[in-house]
């Protein structure tokens, strides 16, 4: 075992947790996966956790747990730096409640792959640190369900509508008020006041059109069914401020908000500008060549929401996506073994598989790229079943066959049913 090649994976999401399972079952090397919690999620489901309309016990997989079944090494701890004379990995951590911290170590490697993801921007908006709720990880979807609970008991109690601003019309944002509406009943007694006189919701988008970069036939079909749910939209709204109970708009329009959510784009981890020195974009993300390498070293690859890839021919990075990161580590797990072996794999090829979305209530819809359109939209069953499809693609590869197969079997099970993966980030 020592003789094996050391290859090392930063970070455990979307594709980080998928190829550190593909490669974990080799016997001709050694995986260790890094990671700073303890349990792997979805990261694409944080909305519904935040709306509590899913079940977490079902949606939560220990990384020790699946590092014994799949073959790999966990190694729980933040990632500091990258030596990349000595190919060292410096992690500190974690750190115990009581302030107690692991032992500072490192880890060495002789194929580093970079995975951290990507984290919501605020871009110096005066107030989003201080009053909004970005839903980056976990810990952010458990606050803003608590603070959800106790303004909708409050509203209630009180008769005054509660008032919830998204910014961002993105995935995140059009699913997140969806399941809002979904869950908001529950909050209301028998013979009361109905539950859409007391709960509003605004999506706010800069852009001069709702869900931008998307189809018009997906982005009027998600705009007539946020419409069908009594959800407010609104475009060309640049927030300039958000307060504890507003949200300011350039142009000085004030819409109240008792949350404001912060959903308006994703930039790369700033955890990868102190990692090495690394060529990085505009956005903080890691440039990388055809075959994910970076230019300082090409014993280290990149992938996922914190590497910038841009197709040959393209103009601008593929966007960060949980669909872009799963092909990415289907990539990987066959071009690691021949770069390892002193042999240069093909370029890594990007397939648009398209989008789509779950509305709660109102339904899937989404559209089916073929090639490099995105020219099909589909709703209904069809979408319902292509989105459950990716669910259990992702179950299947981290946890095999056969516990894979349990595991689609106890969602099945579930009273919080409903895709678990989506093809979007």
């Amino acid at each position: 075992m020592a003789d094996l090649p050391r290859v090392v994976i930063l970070g455990g999401g979307a594709g980080g947790s998928e190829l550190a399972a593909r490669l974990g079952t080799r016997s001709d090397m050694t995986v260790t996966l890094v990671d700073r919690q303890a349990s792997h999620l979805w990261k694409p489901r944080l909305h519904e956790f935040a709306a509590g309309t899913i079940d977490s016990t079902l949606s939560e997989l220990s990384y020790y747990m699946v590092a014994r079944m799949r073959g790999f090494e966990f190694e729980q701890g933040n990632v500091e730096t990258i030596d990349t004379a000595r190919k060292s990995v410096h992690l500190t951590g974690p750190t115990a409640p009581d302030g107690r911290g692991a032992a500072p170590r490192d880890i060495s490697y002789d194929h580093l792959v970079v995975a951290l993801g990507g984290v919501t921007p605020d871009f110096g908006t005066r107030g989003v640190v201080e009053h909004a709720v970005r839903l980056d990880e976990r810990t952010d979807a458990d606050r803003f369900r608590a603070r959800f609970i106790a303004l909708m008991i409050t509203a209630r109690e009180s008769g005054r509508p509660a008032h919830v601003v998204i910014v961002g019309s993105g995935a995140t944002g059009t699913e997140l008020a969806a399941h809002l509406r979904e869950v908001e009943g529950g909050f209301f007694r028998s013979g009361g006041r109905g539950p859409r006189d007391m709960l509003r919701i605004l999506i706010a988008e800069a852009a001069p059109e709702l869900m931008p970069g998307a189809g018009d036939d997906l982005r009027r079909n998600v705009a007539a069914r946020l419409e069908a749910l009594d959800i407010d939209t609104l475009t060309g709204a640049q927030i300039a401020e958000v307060t504890p109970d507003e949200v300011v708009a350039k142009d000085g329009t004030r819409h109240p908000a008792d949350i404001t959510v912060w959903a308006a784009g994703l930039v790369g981890n700033p955890a990868l500008a102190k990692l090495a020195d690394f060529q990085t974009d505009k956005k903080g993300r890691i440039v990388v060549d055809q075959r994910l390498c970076t230019f300082l070293d090409p014993a280290i690859q990149v992938m996922g929401d914190a590497a910038a890839f841009t197709p040959e021919g393209a103009d601008a990075p593929l966007p960060p996506t949980a669909q872009c990161a799963s092909q990415q580590a289907d990539y990987l797990a066959t071009a690691i073994p021949k770069l390892l072996g002193g042999e240069q794999p093909e370029p890594f090829v990007y397939s648009d598989r398209g989008r789509l979305l779950s509305l709660a209530r109102a339904g899937s819809v989404g559209q089916i790229g073929f090639g490099r359109k995105n020219d099909f939209l589909v709703k209904g069953r069809f979408a319902l079943a292509a989105y459950q499809s990716l669910q259990r693609r992702h179950q299947w590869t981290l946890l095999g066959p056969l516990r894979g197969g349990v595991a689609i079997f106890a969602d099945w099970l579930s009273p919080a049913k409903g895709a678990q993966l989506k093809l979007h980030g």
